[in-house]
């Protein structure tokens, strides 16, 4: 089965947002004595912080391109 190329991008930035908060997670549960409600938090708010900086950087794309074109418009 084929994937779209936003399909395939919200796979890998969820996939990067799980790792880094389980990462979190178990650092905060091992390392620190926390609960298991701390785990799953920060593998939400690695989640949304992931999806976040992913939107942020495409509008950066695009705001670039609209400038590049406007520039060689001379408007």
């Amino acid at each position: 089965m084929a994937y779209s190329v936003t399909l395939q991008k919200i796979l890998i930035f969820l996939g990067i947002g799980v790792t880094i908060g389980a990462i979190i997670g178990f650092s905060a549960v091992y390392g620190f004595d926390q609960g298991g409600v701390v785990f799953i938090l920060s593998m939400f708010l690695s989640i949304l912080t992931v999806f976040a900086t992913a939107m942020y950087a495409e509008l950066y794309h695009i705001r670039e391109a609209v400038n590049k074109q406007n520039k060689r418009d001379g408007l």
